[in-house]
């Protein structure tokens, strides 16, 4: 699974499907990052069963 973050950013997401998710100027890590805050409407789709990872 993917995590990104806007350039600038300290906010990571990992749902595809998310309103905020970064498709252009961002860092990618291919793990959960140890630094920075997780989206939570990422948390929430995560919960829900909805994110597309």
């Amino acid at each position: 699974m993917a995590y990104r973050r806007r350039n600038g950013s300290d906010t990571w997401h990992w749902c595809s499907n998310c309103s905020n998710w970064p498709t252009t100027n961002y860092d990618e890590r291919p793990t959960k990052p140890a630094g920075g805050d997780l989206c939570n409407e990422c948390k929430g789709k995560d919960a829900a069963g909805t994110c597309k990872k």
